[in-house]
Order: structure tokens, then sequence, then C-alpha cells
């Protein structure tokens, strides 16, 4: 028996219930036989729990400063373990660990697995009473700031010194922020954690007694986006950090993207990557949903990062979203963040007592300075505090410490055929605004703003008396007491380009408004230009099957520094390419979990519509006009998914076909919903991935009636081979995968038992929705629904929920789903995820809704609920408001309040609103609607007769409305069989295509008597 495996025995559990493991309070002794049993063991024979635990308790009890490494973690577990295995093989343990547990990864830019283990462990209990002092004040400050982010309060001086020097890191800033976010929320999150010390319980309660005094802080949303700088003995590397908050007010986001924002969802793209979507809540709030895992590190290019938003297939840009850029040309200044990271600096002075200039080697300074090497380019590095000068011939620059410093915005007039330039672009005039160092707006009366044109012998010049702004590039120099800060922008003047053909690979474009701009296209081995006055023709190499993605081009004017920028490429047709601009073959392997990076081109002019459908089910098609002519393909992610799960996710024929077309030219490609398959050895005992480039970790799930555990079990792995999971009873198993960069393997179901008794999948799944009706919720089925939840949640192993019959048994009855609903969703710790994220995911996966379950279900199951968790009466409305939060979250509020009895004003569903409605959705949707359509007992004085062509969407909503009704009828929308799933799946997609008329309908039926 494991360690853990006695841990939970000790605490009278089957599994793992999904605390946090700082729940499990392990006494000294209990650490130290932790920690001697992982200081014998090699690394073939630990159970990766033990090592996701000595993490946490680490964290705990260890840690006493500094940045938390992982070689400090493996070094104190001492013993023979140093001769078996490294620090990195014990890390990756410890992920495979935390996946077993479904340990909840915190995400943001890039998902954060080491700082999440040690997080597990709560709180630095060791250090934190070693320095009780500092990190009250420390925490107090935090408590006033009230942030959102870390950001908020990170860069802030008179807040992150009260904290010891050694604990100025990342994982103490988020665990502080966790603290204090939980006591402004008045959660008790950690309640248990703080009262089991004196010292903390202490710091607590003298946060709670502030808490309680404080007054809502405003603040101003200004997004916060910087880089870092880490510098090792080895190498130096510079990456990009995204100040994004977790969620967002309409207000507020408006404030960052720079727009009215009233749709459901925002796609964020940075550099043609999607970096997260912001999706509204029914709070009416905003949540930040990341996608792109990866870091962004610097590549040397010193253009401004281009970021835009997509709502409605419309590509909007963000202006001065990343105003900054690491240069290798010139000197830049940069701020201490950690022990070896440094954050890089606008302007010319630092908040912080210290700061360091990084220039290049024909820079000098009386400081010493030390070379470093970045990205093969040899440059000096000084730390300084106070003043720093350093000159170079007849330039001066002047560097500042410790003193109030100011950020500044200076508004871009960039052309849309411009993606992305070394410095901001203006057109004959521009706005500076300036920020201090709490992003609040500074008044234009305390502070001057000097331009000169870029070129020796020039003068400075007060903005506000400039009536002609110099063409070319132009200094900038803003003035605040007594700091002195610099920039650069380029004047264009009325610089506008045409695309006066576009094809695959030829095009031509013309210059205008040049006049004093020497402009240079830079050719490439993949293409040539030739030039006649202000036209460029440009032509792709014969026989190459790329695209170039973009220009590379340059305005100068004599010796002044040039603008470099980067031209939208004019080589445009029908195409997918992938992001180096590879043309993508009709044949190639594509994937739900590697759609990244691929974008759709089209023929500027022409109307180009994309298709998609489902390969197996071809009832439903989603048509879409594509817009911009280059459209990533990952913008259409959710419609992909959705028609996915219109046939069996665990059938390797199921693929979603991607139709591009222009006129009569057409290209097709398919879609399948995992990247790897699974080839199974019976004979040797064996199963390996098919074709893999990437190192995944295999799973197994055990399948049996007679026990609650479905403890994930990892394959042990010999070469590129996994072994068959041994087990004295269980024959069954699904074999699933970790996620690597999107890449995951197709669960697959094994059976090792050759007198096997195959059971029909539809008797199968009807046994378990009779199980699941009738038992009440302390029955086996019921804990081990909850278990394999976890295991599918985006938290645990992101599988679907119909790899298991006890959640396609959720389609079998109203009723059974109630229960399901509500015994799934008190045992939930984060409910907005659940509602927001899981719920809908189940939907999609299952094809049923919730909002269908029958109103004495609901009142039925709520009662069964109430019985078994001895919930009193006055606990009522918390159960409730968990179906009026879901209901919100799908637009249907108005639905529950009928349903609740509530007295609502209902306008009829005439001819002429479904009039309206073909008219809206227009002659190509309507020719492509599904034929299978629900059957009603009533029209309820809708006109349905009237209008076939859209029967299937006027019917959808009477059908769900007689389920909410608990209609009699022989045609209802629960049950298990083929024809039910693909009439209650045309039901999802009208409510997809038309939500409001589909709710409009639904409170027509139930007025109507």
């Amino acid at each position: 028996m494991t360690y853990f495996q006695s841990l939970l025995s000790k605490n009278n559990l089957s599994s793992h219930d999904g605390r946090p493991l700082w729940k499990y309070f392990l006494t000294e002794s209990d650490f130290e036989e932790l920690r001697k049993t992982l200081s014998f063991a090699a690394s073939y024979n630990i159970d990766a729990r033990d090592a996701a635990l000595y993490y946490a308790e680490w964290w705990k009890r260890n840690y006493d400063g500094g940045s938390p490494r992982k070689e400090s973690v493996f070094e104190s577990i001492g013993g023979n373990s140093k001769y078996y295995f490294n620090y990195n093989d014990f890390y990756k343990i410890a992920k495979k660990g935390g996946q077993m547990l479904g340990v909840k990864w915190i995400v943001k830019q890039n998902t954060l697995r080491f700082k999440t283990l040690l997080l597990q462990g709560g709180l630095p209990l060791t250090h934190i009473s070693a320095n009780q002092g500092g990190y009250l004040n420390f925490l107090l400050a935090v408590l006033e700031e009230q942030p959102e982010t870390i950001e908020d309060f990170i860069f802030q001086p008179h807040i992150v010194n009260h904290l010891p020097v050694s604990s100025r890191n990342d994982t103490i800033y988020e665990n502080c922020f966790e603290i204090v976010r939980s006591i402004l929320n008045k959660e008790n999150i950690y309640d248990d954690l703080l009262d089991s010390d004196v010292t903390l319980k202490s710091i607590s309660s003298q946060l709670k007694i502030r808490a309680s005094e404080l007054k809502t802080k405003s603040r101003l949303t200004k997004s916060k986006n910087y880089w870092l700088m880490r510098k090792s003995e080895n190498r130096v590397e510079i990456q990009l950090t995204l100040g994004l908050a977790s969620s967002y007010t309409q207000k507020a986001l408006s404030g960052i993207l720079g727009i009215n924002t009233e749709g459901s969802q925002y796609q964020l793209y940075i550099n043609d990557k999607l970096i997260c979507v912001f999706k509204r809540l029914y709070s009416g709030n905003y949540k930040t949903d990341w996608f792109n895992q990866k870091s962004h590190n610097w590549d040397g290019d010193d253009n401004l990062l281009n970021a835009y938003i997509i709502v409605d297939g419309n590509k909007i840009e963000v202006p001065d979203f990343i105003q900054i850029t690491p240069s290798v040309t010139e000197p830049t200044l940069w701020s201490k963040y950690t022990e070896n990271e440094w954050r890089l600096i606008k302007g010319s002075g630092s908040t912080d007592k210290s700061a360091s200039v990084l220039m290049p080697l024909d820079w000098e300074s009386d400081y010493e300075s030390e070379n470093i090497v970045i990205l093969d380019k040899e440059m000096k590095w000084l730390e300084f505090e106070g003043e720093l000068q350093i000159t170079k011939n007849d330039q001066r620059r002047k560097f500042l410490s410790d003193v109030e410093s100011f950020d500044w915005t200076i508004v871009s007039k960039k052309p849309q055929w411009i993606i992305k330039s070394n410095m901001p672009i203006v057109r004959a005039g521009f706005k500076v605004f300036l920020y201090d160092t709490s992003d609040n707006l500074i008044p234009e009366s305390k502070y001057q703003v000097w331009i000169k044109s870029h070129s020796p012998g020039t003068y400075w010049t007060e903005l506000s008396q400039v009536a002609n702004l110099p063409l070319g590039c132009v200094s900038v120099k803003i003035e605040m007491n007594g700091l002195t800060a610099y920039d650069l922008v380029y004047n264009i003047r009325n610089l506008s380009i045409d695309y006066n053909e576009t094809s695959i690979d030829r095009a031509k474009i013309t210059v205008n408004g040049a006049t004093g701009l020497a402009i240079n296209l830079i050719e490439t081995p993949l293409f040539n230009i030739s030039s006649d006055n202000n036209q460029y023709t440009l032509k792709v190499n014969k026989g190459s099957s790329k695209i170039p993605t973009m220009i590379k081009a340059s305005l100068g004017i004599g010796t002044q520094r040039k603008l470099h920028f980067q031209m939208e490429s004019p080589f445009q047709g029908m195409a997918l390419v992938d992001k180096d601009g590879n043309i993508i073959d009709e044949s190639a392997n594509l994937s739900l979990r590697n759609l990244y990076g691929l974008r759709l081109l089209t023929t500027p002019g022409r109307e180009t519509v994309l298709t998609l459908s489902n390969k197996v089910n071809t009832d439903v098609k989603i048509s879409k006009s594509i817009i911009p002519t280059f459209q990533p393909l990952i913008s259409y992610r959710d419609e992909i998914v959705r028609l996915f799960y219109l046939a069996d996710a665990m059938d390797y024929t199921n693929k979603v076909c991607l139709q591009i077309k222009e006129g009569t030219n057409q290209k097709t490609y398919e879609v399948s919903g995992f990247s790897h398959a699974l080839y199974i050895d019976q004979e040797a005992g064996h199963v390996e991935l098919v074709n893999s480039d990437k190192v995944l970790d295999l799973f197994a799930i055990p399948l049996n009636d007679w026990s609650t555990d479905v403890t994930v079990v990892p394959l042990d792995k010999e070469g590129e081979k996994f072994k068959f999971p041994t087990h004295e009873t269980i024959k069954q198993w699904i074999i699933i995968s970790s996620k690597v960069e999107g890449s995951q393997l197709m669960p697959r179901f094994i059976n090792l038992d050759p007198n096997y008794t195959f059971v029909e999948p539809e008797e199968r799944i009807k046994a378990y929705g009779e199980q699941l009706l009738e038992s009440s919720f302390d029955a086996d089925i019921w804990q081990k629904l909850l278990s394999l939840f976890t295991i599918c949640s985006k938290n645990g192993y992101d599988i679907p929920f119909s790899t298991f019959d006890q959640f396609r048994a959720l389609t079998s009855n109203s009723k059974a789903a109630a229960k399901a609903l509500l015994f799934i969703s008190t045992n939930q710790t984060d409910i907005n995820t659940f509602i927001q994220q899981d719920i809908p995911e189940m939907e999609k996966d299952l094809g049923i809704c919730f909002h269908w379950i029958a109103n004495d279900d609901w009142s039925s199951a709520l009662n069964e609920i109430f019985d078994f968790a001895n919930v009193e009466p006055y606990y009522y409305h918390k159960y409730m408001s968990l179906i009026s939060s879901y209901m919100q979250e799908v637009g249907l509020d108005l639905v529950f309040k009928v349903m609740s009895g509530n007295n609502v004003h209902v306008e009829k569903v005439s001819h002429m609103r479904i009039n309206e409605l073909r008219s809206r959705l227009g002659q190509r949707v309507l020719e492509e609607l599904p034929a299978n359509i629900p059957r009603v007992t009533s029209e309820y004085n809708i006109p349905v007769k009237d209008h076939n062509r859209v029967q299937l969407l006027v019917k959808s909503p009477i059908a769900v409305a007689e389920s909410i009704k608990n209609v009699p009828t022989q045609y209802p929308i629960w049950g298990v069989n083929t024809q039910v799933n693909t009439i209650r799946r045309n039901i999802q997609y009208s409510q997809y295509l038309s939500p409001d008329f589909y709710k409009d309908t639904i409170l027509h039926v139930l007025k109507t008597n």
C-alpha cells in the first residue's frame, strides 16, 4: 500500500474527494513518513500522488524564502532517491500525480503546474511564522488595494517592500492574492488552515476586521502587460506576461478592448495566436478563458505586437494593447521583479530603489557593467541605484531609480494594411495620455510634451505649439516633476497602399502619398518583387506550396531612423494555411486539438462560404460567410465542437467536414476529435500510440459495477509501448491520455476477459438510467457518477462525458437528469466553472439540455436532495438559485420565472415574428435545415402549418415547452434510441440558430393553456 492509499484509508475514503491537499492536515510524523517512503523509492514504483502530496507539504513546511525551485523540493527528500532519478523526473511524477488527483491547475497565459502543486499546500506556514510582521503589513496593504490581479499591487514598492526580499516572487504574490480575495469575497476557503496556527489566526483576524471596514474601491481598468527577463548562469530569456484579470465588468472590458462590449464573447489574438476568450456570464460580467498555453518568448523582433479581437466573425484591432517591446539596438530600463527576474520599464524612471539598464556595447557609462548574451548578441548590463548617465557619441541618456515614475500611451493611427511596426504610427498629429503608478490618468496641466524631427541639428518644440508635425521619425520628450522620458513616433501623413490585384501566387500593389518617404519592400527566397514608379508586382516562386503570411517593409528619410513594419500579405485566395504559410493539403490529418495557427484565406471581393457538417451524422449543417481575408480557423472552434458531438465521440470515423467554397471552386477538409489513436496488441499485452510525435502519458480507468473506486491508474511504459493494467478482478478499462499542447488520445475501451459477455449499448444505458432514477443518492452509482464527472471535467482529464454509459443514461429520463445536475452541483467547490463550462460541455456532448427538464421532476429531485443532505428549509433557496443561475446562463431566466409561477408578459408568436425569423436567417441557412423534426401534441395558436420551411425552428421550442409542462406524448424528447438522439441534436441546433425566437416560443407555450 502506497502512502497516499494509507492516507485515504486513514480518512475513511475509497478515493480522493477533490479537497485541496492541505486539508488532509498531515502531522509532522505523517510528513516524515511520507518523506521516508519517497527517499527509498525508485521512480518506477512511486505512487505519483505521493509526489504531488510532497510538493504541497514541502511548501507548507519547508519553504523558507527565495524563488521556489524544483531542485530544492527534490533535495529535501534525501535518502537514496538521488541515485534513482533527478529533480526533473520527480517533478514529472508529481505532475502526473496532480493529474490523477484532479487538481485544478492554475491557468493564465500558461498552465502553471509547478505553482499549482506548491499551492496545494495552502500557505508557507514556516516562512510566514518567521516573518509575521512583514506578512501582516503586506497582506493589509494588498487588502487596501482590493486587487483583481496580482499586477494590481506587485509593481508598487510601498506594498511589496513589506515582504522580506527573499519572499518577493510570483508564488508568494499569487498565494497572498488568493487569501486576500477570499477574505474580500467573504469566503472561508482558508479558514481551517489559518486557524491551525496561532500566528496565522492572529493575521487572519486582523485582515477580516480591516476588510469589514473597507469601502469598495473604483479602479481604472488598464491592461497590465509586461516583458520579464529571466537571468541565469547559462542563459537569458525574455517572455511576455499578460496581466489580464479572471473576470471583468462590461465597462472594464470595454476599457481594455477600446470598444463598447455588448456581445456574448470576444476572442483576443496576439500576432494571430488565440490567447483567450472573454465570455459573458449570466451576471453580465465577462470571464477570461485562456486558450494558448504557450510562453511568448521574445524572438528579437522589435515590432510592437499586433493585438486584435474577433467578434461575430469581424476582426477589430485593439490599439496600444502592448506599447513597448525589448530592444538590442537601444538602451532600455529594467526594474527588479524577483531574485533573477527583471521587468522592462517604459521610460527612464523606476519607482524601485534599484534598477538596471540593458544597452548595446557602443554605449558607455562610469558604472561597472557585466556582459550578457541575448539572442546571440552581446550586450552590457548595468545595475544601479539613484542616477545613471550613459553616452554614445553626442547622445546622452539619464535613468533614475526610486522616483515617482509614470506610464504613457501614444494614440496610434496605424492603417489597416499594416499588421505591426517598430514604433507608433501617426498621421499629422497625435495625443499622449499619462498615467501614475496607480494607473490614474494624469491631467495635461501636470506635464509637458515636446517633439522634434529625429535628425541631427533639430530643436525641441512643445507639441501644443506645433502646427505641422514633421514627416517621418519624430522624437517625443515627456517631462513631469523633474523626470524625463523619451519615445518615438512615425508620421506617415497621407501614405496609403492599394491592393490592385490579389491571388495566391501573384499580386500588384500601388503606393500613394509617399512624397518625401523612401519605401522598401523586402524580397525573400519565397517571392520576388519588381517595381515601376509607385507600382509593385510580387510573384511567388514557381513550385512553391507556401504563401508569404506578411510582407516586410520599411519607410525612411535619409539617415533618419526607419519605420520597419509588416504589411498584410497581398497573396490572397481560397486556401487553408498554417502559421508559416504552408498550404494545407485536403488530405491532411487535422484535429480539434491542433487547430491553433491555421488560417483560412479568401479572395477579396468574392463571397466565401464555410460549411461545417458531421461526416457520420449529416443532418445538421452550419454555414458561415467569411468576412476578413485572413481568418483564424480556431475562431470556429465552438461550432466544430458542437458538430463533432453529433456522433459518438469514441467512434474513430467521427469527423467534422469543413468545406470552403467560392463560386464553383471548393476545398474540403476533415477534422477529427482527437489527435491520437491507440494500437492494441492483445497477445503481447501492451498498447501503443499510433504515429505519435508527442510524449503522452497513458492512464486506465476501471470499469466495474461492484465498486465505487474508479481511481485512474497510470500505465507503465516500456520503450514506446505501455503495459496493460493488471488487476485481480477488473478486466474492462478505458484507456485515456494526458493532454500535451493540444495533443490527446481518443478514449479507448479494452477488454482483457476472453469470457466477457457483450451487452448492447442501448440496453446498458437504459439499465443505468433505471438505477439513477430509482436509487437514492447514497447508492454506489451516484458516488461513481461523481468520480467520473471529476475525471471528465476540464479540471480532470478533459475527456467526453459520453465516454461513460452512466452519463449517456441521463438522456433516458428528465428526472434522472435533474437528480444528476443537483447531486453533482452540491459537490462542486467552484460553482461558476460548473455552470459556465462543465454544464455546456455536458449538454453538447450528451445531446440534451437541462432546461428541458419537467417542472415536476425538478420539484421531485429537489425534495430528494433536501432529504439526502438534511437541508433545512432556510437553505432551500441556495439550490433554487443554482437552477436560476443555470437558466440565466443559457438566456432563459424569464422561462425560469414562469416555471416558478411568476407573472411575465409574453409576446405572441405570430406570422410577422416567423417571417422576421426567416428573413434574418436567409435563404442559404433555410435550405440546410435538418429534416428530422420533433412531434408535438398541439400548435398552441402558432401558425406552424403556414411556415413549413421553418417547422424545425418552431416545433423545437414547442417540444421543449411540452417537456417542461410534462405534457403526455407518444414521442417524448427523452429516451435512448438513435432517432430521438438525432431529434434532440436538431432541437439544440434550433436554439443555436435563433436563441431569442426559441426562448419566446417556449414562453408562449408555457403561458398558453
